[in-house]
């Protein structure tokens, strides 16, 4: 996933991958909490609307591994 600062540039890349234990993927989920949180702070837009769907998917991603590694 790549993360987008409020003025719509690129400062980093997160990536899920399947071997992750339980405590990374809580920290995974607390994450895409911050970064949900973050993201509703910003004007509404295109770009807010976009960052938010890339955090969709991103926690849709923590969920099917967490789901697999049970």
């Amino acid at each position: 996933m790549n993360i987008i600062n409020s003025k719509g540039l690129h400062v980093g890349v997160v990536t899920v991958s399947a071997d992750r234990t339980l405590t990374e993927m809580q920290q995974l989920q607390a994450m895409a909490a911050k970064l949900l949180e973050t993201a509703r702070k910003l004007p509404a837009g295109p770009v807010c609307r976009d960052i938010l769907k890339e955090i969709g998917k991103f926690r849709v991603r923590i969920a099917a591994l967490k789901a697999k590694a049970k």
